[in-house]
């Protein structure tokens, strides 16, 4: 078995749902503690990543153990083998993110401000107020994460009548305001981008910290960008308490279509496992386990955590550096 061959099968596996639903349905989810400005040492932060790191061996281990190889073939593989397609920057930060406690925390920071910037989107798909340039495409050429999104908001333009009359007097107000408040949609767009920014400069630190052997701390030079684009938007003069309601209220909205999100890949992981169960039975049941909550932390084998470093550092030198 050639080391591209291992290498290839991998990359195939981390761009297919099997991988995919369970780690993003973890990331997405959990993501919803991690807040701007909390501080470097938060215990609930460091455990959720020790969960995170389990979860990510655990699938790893369970690949293996479909294409039956050792430990030590995929670290071969992982040292020889040349990456071929092209492999998008989220997927290294999901390998990457369990392997460095910082880039996980800007990453899940930033997923808990894109959640609340999809809430509002979908709202503002009912209302008929988002703006053109975020309207969904139907090129057919979505992304698997993309077509979810687009299956939501079908539904939820359908069902809007449904979901309004399910808000009370005060939530329809609410969710009107936010409809049309494009303030509140720039604000987290721009409080996204910042968190970009800062996982980006935090991973570039980490290249040469590698390169070095010294540990190195960055903070990227345009933050101040958002503090000026806040205060072109703080003039609207909402009451703290109505601003108070409203956020809440995007929170729900989050939490809710969090839980269409978790449906809709359930429906995708099915769908996988019909077709390919005989072939990836072991990472098809872990998936499955993952998704349902069962069992905690799994025992993993000693050798699986030295995998997932290898895989790591693999993607480290051959996307980052280049790219950087």
């Amino acid at each position: 078995m050639s080391d591209d061959w291992i290498f290839d099968s991998l990359i195939g596996f981390l761009r297919g749902p099997v991988w995919n639903v369970p780690i993003l349905t973890f990331l997405e989810h959990k993501s919803l503690v991690f807040e701007p400005g909390e501080g470097e040492d938060n215990e609930e932060y460091k455990k959720i990543h020790d969960d995170y790191k389990n979860l990510v061996d655990f699938m790893l281990g369970s690949y293996m153990e479909d294409i039956q190889i050792t430990p030590q073939q995929f670290s071969d593989a992982c040292t020889k083998a040349k990456i071929k397609t092209q492999f998008q920057q989220g997927l290294f930060e999901q390998v990457w993110a369990a392997d460095n406690y910082e880039i996980f925390k800007r990453m899940m920071i930033q997923k808990n401000i894109e959640l609340q910037l999809q809430a509002l989107e979908l709202i503002q798909q009912r209302y008929g107020t988002l703006p053109k340039a975020l309207l969904p495409t139907e090129d057919g050429g979505e992304q698997e994460e993309d077509h979810i999104m687009a299956q939501i908001v079908r539904q939820s333009i359908v069902e809007h009548e449904a979901l309004q009359k399910a808000l009370s007097e005060e939530e329809a107000k609410i969710e009107q305001a936010l409809a049309n408040n494009v303030g509140v949609q720039k604000k987290l767009q721009v409080e996204k981008d910042y968190q970009e920014t800062l996982l980006i400069e935090h991973m570039k630190a980490t290249k040469i910290s590698n390169e070095t052997e010294e540990v190195k701390e960055s903070e990227p030079k345009s933050s101040g960008t958002k503090h000026v684009v806040q205060a072109e938007i703080s003039h609207e003069n909402i009451d703290p308490e109505e601003l108070k309601k409203r956020t809440e209220f995007l929170k729900t909205q989050r939490d809710k279509l969090l839980k269409m999100k978790q449906v809709e890949r359930e429906r995708i992981l099915a769908q996988e496992e019909s077709k390919h169960a005989k072939e990836r039975p072991k990472s098809a049941s872990a998936a499955r386990s993952a998704m349902g909550g069962r069992g905690g932390r799994q025992k993993i084998d000693p050798q699986t955590l030295e995998v997932r470093k290898a895989l790591a550092r693999k993607l480290m030198n051959e996307v980052v550096y280049e790219q950087s």
